[in-house]
């Protein structure tokens, strides 16, 4: 009896086992996919064209690293860049990937012509590419200190550094963020030739959600999810900054009146007392 019910669990396990193999390889329904992308100093060979992952890309200057420049996404999909390299730790290529609750869609996009190895000191920042998220200032080569401004209720941050030197490097940044977090991040640039220089960037939250700022970023003319958001830009801050300079205006007028026709307690044609007889 208990061969026989062996026997008879084998077999249950055996019928059940290709049913469950083929529900856990089911393929995802209706995945987000990118639409159209672009890229600051790469053009993509043949164009891009969606239901493909694969592509090669031609740079501009290969003496220059490559960034996102836009895209558009049918879908809702965390999108992030990182670049990949060879055994050499040179660039060869990037990748973009698709981050959605269900699983991810990765495009790869290699370099026809990849950048030849120079010697150089130069470990400046050009860009960073971070999904919705915004820096101010512009990154540009005298300021080392910056914020990056996120959503209220971004929870992962992944920030790839864009290096001007194609061949100076910089690790990316990956970071879950609990709820209010605004951290610090700091990013070592490090030149082909060893040197390095330091950047900061001081996370900031502003009032907007994740959906929102994605409903912004899909408007034609959107230029900036930050302007109006800082506090001098608010209009309690406007309110009561022309307050107080038309209060400091009406103290210098109040002050130049009371000069103007304050009496003199002195008669000028009196005598002083301390005069000679």
């Amino acid at each position: 009896m208990k061969k026989l019910t062996a026997a008879l669990l084998g077999a249950i396990m055996m019928m059940a086992a290709p049913f469950c193999v083929h529900a856990a390889e089911a393929p995802i329904q209706n995945p987000p996919y990118l639409e159209s992308i672009a890229f600051n100093n790469a053009q993509i060979d043949g164009g891009f064209r969606t239901g493909e992952t694969y592509f090669t890309v031609t740079l501009d200057d290969p003496r220059k690293n490559v960034s996102l420049k836009s895209y558009t996404l049918s879908g809702d999909a965390n999108v992030t860049v990182a670049y990949t390299q060879d055994e050499a730790q040179k660039k060869t290529g990037l990748t973009v990937t698709l981050l959605f609750d269900s699983g991810s869609v990765i495009y790869t996009f290699d370099y026809t012509n990849p950048p030849q190895y120079t010697i150089s000191s130069n470990a400046n920042l050009e860009d960073i590419s971070c999904s919705l998220a915004e820096v101010r200032p512009q990154i540009n080569g005298d300021d080392t200190a910056y914020k990056l401004y996120i959503p209220s209720d971004l929870t992962e941050l992944t920030i790839t550094p864009v290096t001007q030197d194609v061949n100076a490097s910089a690790a990316p940044v990956m970071l879950t963020l609990r709820d209010g977090q605004e951290p610090e991040i700091p990013i070592t640039v490090t030149a082909s030739d060893g040197s390095t220089k330091k950047y900061t960037f001081d996370v900031k939250r502003v009032d907007k959600t994740c959906d929102e700022i994605k409903a912004l970023m899909a408007q034609p003319d959107f230029k900036s999810f930050v302007e109006g958001e800082r506090f001098y830009e608010q209009p309690e801050f406007a309110v009561a900054a022309a307050s107080a300079a038309g209060g400091l205006a009406l103290i210098i007028i109040i002050a130049a009146l009371v000069r103007r026709f304050a009496a003199n307690p002195y008669d000028a044609e009196e005598k002083s007392f301390y005069s000679e007889k």
